[in-house]
Formats: C-alpha cells, structure tokens, sequence
C-alpha cells in the first residue's frame, strides 16, 4: 500500500485530501505544523508527501530541505495558495515533483491532482524498476560467471569427455524442454529454463571429489567403489548450495540420479517429487552414456539407445521426457551432433554395450 503524508496547517484541506486518498486506497497520515511533519517523515517513511510551503515552525521549504536529506528518493507535490514562481522554482530546485493550487474542489483533485500524483509514483516506479532490472542483470553475470567457472573446473577431470558428456545433455535438454512447451506440458515459466539448463550443464560437478582410478576403472566398481560413486550428486549440490543464486540449480544435480519409480538415489524420491530439470537429466544423461564410446566398449547404436529408453519408461525415466526424446528422434530433430547420421543405418555403429553396468552413466538402474 502507498503511504502518503498530507502536511497543512488547515484541517479542511487535511480531511478532504485524506478522505479522497483513504478512499482510493491510499494508506494517509496527517500533520498540521513543519516539526510534526518532519517526525511523520522519520518515522514512516512515506512514498509521497503532500508540503504546505506555509505552516507554523518549520515552514515548508525547511521541511522539504531536511525531508531531502533523511530520504532523497521520496515524491514531493507542494501546496500553494498562490502560484508563485520563485517559490516554486525553489521548491523544484529542491527537488519537488509538482505543485497544487488551494483551496481546491473534488473536481479538482480528481482531475488535476490525481494525475500528478499517478504521475510521480509512475516515475518513482518506474526508476525503481530500471534499478532492478540492472541488478538483476549484474546478478545474472555474476550467475553466468560462477556457471562458467565450475563447468571448466568439470572439464578438467576429463576435457575428452565430460565436457563434451555434458555440453550435449545441455543440448538435449532445450530441444526436450521446447518439446514438452509444445506438448502443452507444465514445466514453470520460461524465465526458469536458463537455470534448468545451468543445472544440467553442472550436474557431473560433485565427481570432483570422485578419485580417478574410480571414475575411470575400466570394468565393474566394487560395493565400496559404488558407495563412493553415489556420493557425487549430493557432493555436488552441496556446493552449488552455498550460493544462494546456485540453489535452483543444486536442485538438479542432486537429483540427478533419481528415478521414476523411486529406486534411484540419494533419496529414492518417485514420479513428480522428483524436479522436472532432475528428470530431464536422468534421461539426457543415460541417453548420451549410452551412444557414445568409452575406453572399455564402444557406444550403443541409437535405436537400440531409443528401446532402451521406451524399456524403462515409467521405472527408472520420466514417461513425458522419454517421449518428448522419442519424438524429437523420430521427427528427426534430436540429431547428437558427436555421432554419425543416426537416419543413414550404413553410418550407425554396430557395436553394442558390453554390459548395463556402466559404472559411469549407465542406462538402466545403476547410472552413475
């Protein structure tokens, strides 16, 4: 609620100014002489003041240099029985937005006075507004910075393939987010995605912590290894969540991990308890281990990457991503831009997994 403070040394002018305002749901506070007013402004702040020039005590124009003073951002309309110019070039050197002319009618208000006092809260807005939007802005690269940063710190445990690993779950997951907009699915305003997606390029960021000759091991992990593994997602949003403009994204990389009917980890969170940026990983996740080569086996055919996401629709992935993922290959826009044509079979690799247990991003159930 605005709070506006009339200033006069008449009561009539006083009643009728907060009369009209009260009604217009204005929140009105009165004084009637300069110490008053000078108090009323010290205590309360207000957004907009109405100043007689001419009142007992302090006069106006003292009023309005110590107002000035305490808080330079709050509107002033002056009240005047007689436009005077010098006073009022005065007043405006001090600051104030506009001046009125008493005694004034009901008409008067509603047409002359209202429009002013519209007129200097709209630009006391509209000032604010700028304000925000270029420390949201500066906020925003500061945001972008810290994203940048950690996400070379993520290329460094493998500029071969995390990086890469990583990049293309970003790239997958704008194309499923468009789809699922066009799929008249919910996933919050458009604003959040830029987020969503710096949640996703960061979400490998906690294996960090995970030693090489675990995260590299050429073969099945051991039960301790596995234990090891595991703690990345939570080792990850851990340090995102100390930044308090990180924490939406701290969101998908710890859930990462998660799956659909609750046996993923490290909370066995199920179906939409699970965030939508977390569930969109998974998928991306799993789909891009599943194509692509590693050291100890070469990446599946995408077709067969394809079945294996429509096999665990609705256990381990979001149903709703899987076939947004499923549409977008079929309409021929998913497109992996680290394999050969996936549409020309000739160019398709025809090697297969050698096992599900890819300790590193697996497709089903034990993804890393």
């Amino acid at each position: 609620m605005v709070k506006l403070l009339v200033a006069d040394d008449e009561q009539k002018i006083c009643r009728l100014l907060e009369s009209f305002f009260t009604e217009r749901g204005f929140d009105v506070l009165v004084a009637h002489d300069g110490e008053t007013a000078l108090a009323r402004i010290r205590e309360e702040r207000p957004h907009l003041i109405f100043l007689d020039l001419h009142m007992p005590g302090l006069n106006g124009i003292e009023v309005l240099q110590q107002a000035r003073q305490l808080d330079h951002t709050m509107k002033i309309i002056i009240i005047t029985a007689v436009e005077d110019e010098e006073t009022v070039r005065k007043a405006k050197s001090l600051g104030v937005s506009d001046y009125v002319i008493k005694p004034f009618s009901l008409e008067y208000l509603k047409e002359e006075v209202l429009g002013k006092v519209s007129a200097s809260l709209y630009e006391d807005l509209r000032s604010a507004n700028e304000e925000l939007k270029k420390s949201l802005e500066s906020l925003r690269q500061v945001t972008r910075g810290i994203v940048e940063a950690f996400s070379m710190v993520i290329s460094k445990i493998d500029p071969h393939f995390t990086h890469e690993h990583v990049s293309r779950s970003v790239e997958y997951a704008g194309k499923i987010l468009a789809k699922l907009r066009q799929m008249g699915v919910d996933i919050g305003p458009p604003a959040g995605e830029e987020v969503l997606l710096a949640g996703i390029l960061l979400h490998d960021v906690g294996k960090i912590f995970t030693p090489k000759e675990i995260l590299y091991k050429p073969g099945p992990l051991s039960d301790e290894e596995w234990k090891i593994m595991r703690r990345h997602p939570v080792d990850g949003a851990e340090i995102l969540e100390r930044i308090d403009s990180l924490k939406e994204m701290a969101k998908v990389v710890r859930y990462h991990q998660e799956a659909y009917d609750g046996s993923g980890y490290p909370e066995g969170l199920k179906g939409e308890e699970i965030p939508i940026g977390a569930r969109i990983a998974t998928a991306v996740d799993a789909f891009d281990a599943m194509v692509t080569d590693r050291p100890y086996r070469k990446g599946m055919p995408i077709e067969k990457a394809i079945q294996e996401l429509k096999r665990n629709r609705g256990t381990q992935f979001d149903p709703v991503v899987v076939d947004a993922l499923v549409s977008l290959y079929e309409d021929g826009n998913l497109k992996p831009v680290h394999l050969p044509d996936p549409y020309n079979p000739a160019d398709v690799p025809t090697a297969e997994i050698k096992s599900t247990n890819d300790h590193h991003h697996a497709p089903i159930k034990h993804a890393a």
